[in-house]
């Protein structure tokens, strides 16, 4: 005899039911990056019921327009829209995804065309330079781009994957039309591979990029994904120098004079100044002697990395007599060092400047910056969105801190609510630290989900100073890195409150 059916029936009926609307995800864009005045197909990997979602840009002049298919997008990128790196999210009435890249290029892009996994059968790049958007798509792809060159032309292969937030850590090959192997390169100035190679004949040669799992696991096979995408950049010509932009007014504009390797040649510089200098050899070192006031700060800050050089650098600062008083060879979550540091007497001391990994040359250039350390303050958030719902109070976790002696009386604040929402201001302690940012919405509040700005008020002079959400990271799991040190867009002060619709009453039986 059959069971009966009739304890199956309720299960049938409720998963009939349609899920409740949830807040969207997005975890990754592709192709991530279009050219000014063209429209792309993008395709968006996350979670987003119901389709479509509505989509938020940090900027004019970008517009999404949902196509039928789910996760299919339409991107409309004006002749005038800004150039480089664009926030963007997808957002519904129960709140919004957490932050992600779209950049605008003034150059044209292409896309990888598979299958292009063989060295033997590579996809084509006719005209350098080029730019292709690209994604490994599954486990153990390879995208291989063939490009013709004369012998002793230089080639520059440099990969965008890392900075993306992309889930693969790249490694980039040149082989010739047999498959031998000719450069290599893994890591850049971070974990993106960057080559810089001269052909040895005329002839075709492929570049071809894959990578492991980011981040790391025991698994050492090639990975592949929806999150592994790319942008990969070819071009012809010697390698740009590395260029430093710094700001006006931070002291004289000073250049490196070698022999200063050591204290006895170490060359004298003036507080504030600015020092362009390169490790031009393995093993060498720089010295600047500086004159300094007894319980003064200081604050001395090596740009390398970030503007591209290989330089690994390490700071430190020496007594008159070559002990060393203070050392960083990394701040910030960049490889680049920086020193807050006060004097612990009148008098002569000097700055040391290295490569932690004994290398150097031409390209291993720098900026050192030395000047008295302003107050300053600063403030950050833990979460991207916060979400109240009518009737109801939310709040936040908002970090302050104040350096060098800022003694400013400030209040927590937030701009441009919706109707039927409040946050009451609140005094920021004179030492900083962790301040609590609460928000409540009307019982008749109407819904909303928009961008919002948390920022710190001077209560005299009113100068604002923006709260924001850091998207950079640092973890270890197990000794494993994780998280991203650097990314195209470090942080925003665009955050985002949602206020999702009352849920509706049942109605009362007659």
């Amino acid at each position: 005899m059959l069971p009966p059916i009739r304890l199956k029936l309720p299960l049938l009926i409720l998963a009939a039911l349609p899920l409740a609307a949830a807040e969207p995800t997005l975890t990754h864009l592709y192709p991530v990056s279009g050219q000014q005045g063209t429209t792309v197909a993008v395709t968006v990997s996350g979670k987003f019921e119901p389709w479509p979602p509505q989509v938020w840009v940090d900027g004019p002049g970008i517009e999404f327009k949902a196509g039928k298919t789910k996760g299919k997008f339409d991107v409309e990128i004006a002749k005038d829209a800004a150039p480089g790196p664009h926030l963007v999210r997808l957002f519904n009435e129960q709140g919004a995804s957490a932050p992600r890249f779209f950049l605008v290029s003034s150059e044209p892009e292409l896309l990888d065309a598979e299958p292009n996994d063989l060295f033997s059968a590579p996809q084509k790049i006719a005209h350098l330079p080029a730019t292709i958007g690209g994604r490994l798509d599954k486990a153990g792809d390879v995208d291989s781009f063939a490009v013709n060159l004369k012998g002793g032309q230089p080639l520059t292969a440099q990969v965008e994957a890392y900075v993306l937030g992309s889930t693969f850590d790249g490694l980039l090959h040149i082989v010739d039309s047999n498959g031998t192997r000719l450069a290599f390169n893994h890591d850049g100035r971070t974990l993106d591979p960057r080559q810089e190679w001269k052909a040895p004949h005329d002839g075709t040669f492929i570049v071809q990029l894959m990578g492991f799992v980011y981040p790391a696991t025991a698994d050492v096979r090639m990975t592949g994904g929806d999150g592994c995408v790319y942008r990969l950049h070819l071009s012809t010509g010697a390698a740009p120098r590395t260029a430093f932009t710094l700001p006006a007014g931070q002291g004289n504009e000073i250049t490196e004079q070698e022999p200063n390797d050591v204290l006895a040649s170490a060359q004298a510089v003036e507080i504030p100044s600015r020092i362009a200098g390169s490790i031009q050899k393995a093993g060498d070192e720089d010295r600047f002697i500086f004159t300094a006031v007894k319980q003064r700060a200081y604050t001395l800050k090596l740009i390398a990395a970030r503007a591209g050089s290989p330089l690994d650098g390490w700071l430190k600062i020496e007594s008159k007599d070559g002990k060393e008083l203070a050392r960083n060879d990394d701040a910030g979550g960049s490889r680049d060092p920086q020193l807050d540091w006060t004097a612990p007497g009148d008098g002569v001391f000097t700055v040391a400047i290295g490569d932690l990994t004994h290398h150097g040359g031409d390209a291993f250039a720098y900026r050192l910056l030395i000047h008295e350390a302003e107050p300053s303050v600063s403030a950050t958030v833990a979460t991207h969105s916060i979400t109240v719902s009518p009737g109801k109070s939310g709040e936040a976790k908002v970090t302050v801190k104040r350096t060098n002696g800022f003694k400013a009386k400030l209040q927590l604040a937030a701009k441009n609510l919706p109707e039927g929402v409040s946050a009451p201001l609140v005094d920021v302690p004179e030492k900083g630290g962790e301040v609590t940012f609460k928000v409540a919405a009307e019982a008749e509040a109407k819904p909303a989900s928009q961008p919002l700005q948390l920022i710190l008020r001077e209560t005299e002079s009113s100068t604002e100073y923006p709260v924001r959400f850091m998207m950079i990271t640092t973890s270890e799991n197990n000794g494993v890195p994780a998280g991203y040190t650097e990314l195209v867009i470090d942080s925003t002060d665009q955050l985002w409150l949602a206020v999702p619709a009352s849920p509706a009453k049942p109605e009362t039986p007659k």
